[in-house]
C-alpha cells in the first residue's frame, strides 16, 4: 500500500463527501453527505485547506481525512473542533494517528495563537461505540466530557395540540433574522459549550444547505417581541440510506423568562405538524445528555426516543490566564 498525504483541494469535495458517509455509516449512524455541504461549511468557517486539512490517498482513492474548525470567540471560551475519519478497510494502518495529530496540532496552533484570555479548548466528537477513534484521542491527551443524544420520532401520530398562553406560535419571517439571532444568543448563554453565534453563522443555518425556514417557527410575546424559535433542516441525500424521509430539529430557544410556559413545546409541536404536512415521515433532533433546562425530558414527552449517541472529548489549551469552562460561566 503506497500512501500519499497532502492537504484537501478544492477539487476534493465530493471525495471527502463520500468518506465521510461510508465512516459514518459503518459506525451506526446513516448518511450520505453531499461535497456541497461540506465546501459551505469549509468556506463559511472559514477552513484554510493549506494549512488545516490533511487527507490520505491511496492509488487515486481518498482513505482518510483531517481537518479542524475554529471558531473564534471572545466571550466565555473559544474551540477549535477536529474533524475527520479513515474508511474501515483501511483502518488499523497508521492512517487515523497521522491525522489525528495533524489535526489536533493545527488546532493547537490556532487556539494558541489567540490573543484573548477566555478558556481555550481542543474538541472532538466521535461515535459513542468507536473505540478506535476514542484511543486515538486519548493518546493525543483529550478526555471524555460531555455525551450527547440524537433522538428521534415517528410522524404517523403527533401529540394534541398544547394550549398557548401569553404568546402566539407563527411562521419563520426572515425579515425578523436578526431579531431572532439575539433571542437564539440569549437563550443559549447559559447553555454548555455555547458561544455567541456570528451574523455570519447565522446567515448558513438560516438560509444555507439544509435549511428550511418554511418548516421553521417563531414564538412572539403579547408585545409581539420574539420570545422562541424552531428551525429546522431537511437532507434529502440521507433519506434513501435512512429508509425515510427525516426532518431535523437544528435548533430551539427560548428566552430564560419565558421557559415553563410551554413556548418549546408548542413550537416542536407546530414544526412535526409541518413536517408531516410536507410528507416526512420522521423528525430528529441532537440534545445534550446533561441539558440543565430538561430537553430531554421535554422531548420524551412530544414522543421521541434515543436513537443513538455520541461522545465530546476534549484538550485544555494552555496559556496564561486562562481558567476553564466552568470558571467562564
Amino acid at each position: 500500500m503506497s500512501l500519499e498525504f497532502r492537504a484537501l483541494r478544492d477539487t476534493d469535495y465530493d471525495d471527502l463527501a463520500a468518506l465521510l458517509s461510508e465512516a459514518q455509516s459503518a459506525e451506526g449512524v446513516p448518511m450520505r453527505q453531499v461535497g456541497e455541504e461540506i465546501r459551505e461549511d469549509f468556506e463559511s468557517l472559514p477552513v484554510d485547506l493549506g494549512a488545516h486539512t490533511l487527507t490520505a490517498w491511496v492509488d487515486g482513492t481518498l482513505v482518510g481525512a483531517s481537518y479542524a474548525y475554529h471558531v473564534p470567540s471572545e466571550e466565555r471560551l473559544e474551540c477549535c473542533y477536529v474533524f475527520g475519519a479513515v474508511r474501515p478497510a483501511f483502518r488499523g494502518r497508521g492512517v487515523g494517528s497521522r491525522l489525528v495529530r495533524h489535526g489536533v496540532a493545527t488546532a493547537d496552533r490556532l487556539l494558541s495563537s489567540s490573543t484573548n484570555s477566555v478558556p481555550k479548548h481542543i474538541r472532538a466528537v466521535t461515535g459513542a461505540g468507536n473505540e478506535e477513534a476514542a484511543d486515538l484521542f486519548a493518546a493525543e491527551g483529550m478526555r471524555v466530557i460531555r455525551h450527547f443524544s440524537v433522538l428521534r420520532r415517528s410522524l404517523d401520530s403527533l401529540p394534541l395540540p398544547r394550549d398557548t398562553e401569553g404568546f402566539r406560535i407563527v411562521p419563520w419571517d426572515a425579515s425578523r433574522s436578526e431579531e431572532i439571532l439575539a433571542v437564539k444568543n440569549s437563550a443559549f448563554r447559559d447553555h454548555w459549550g455555547s458561544v455567541p453565534t456570528s451574523p455570519e453563522m447565522w446567515r448558513v443555518q438560516t438560509e444555507g444547505f439544509g435549511a428550511r425556514p418554511g418548516l421553521s417557527f417563531v414564538a412572539v410575546g403579547p408585545d409581539n417581541g420574539v420570545v422562541g424559535f424552531v428551525l429546522a433542516h431537511r437532507y434529502e441525500n440521507d433519506d434513501p440510506i435512512l429508509g425515510a424521509r427525516y426532518a431535523w430539529i437544528d435548533n430551539v430557544g427560548t428566552r430564560a423568562e419565558w421557559r415553563g410556559r410551554g413556548v418549546a413545546s408548542g413550537l416542536i409541536s407546530n414544526a412535526l405538524a409541518a413536517f408531516r404536512r410536507d410528507g416526512l415521515g420522521f423528525a430528529a433532533i441532537e440534545v445534550d445528555s446533561e441539558s440543565p433546562t430538561g430537553a430531554h425530558r421535554l422531548y420524551e414527552s412530544l414522543g421521541f426516543a434515543p436513537w443513538h449517541r455520541t461522545v465530546m472529548w476534549q484538550r485544555d489549551v494552555a496559556g496564561p490566564d486562562r481558567g476553564t469552562e466552568e470558571d467562564s460561566r
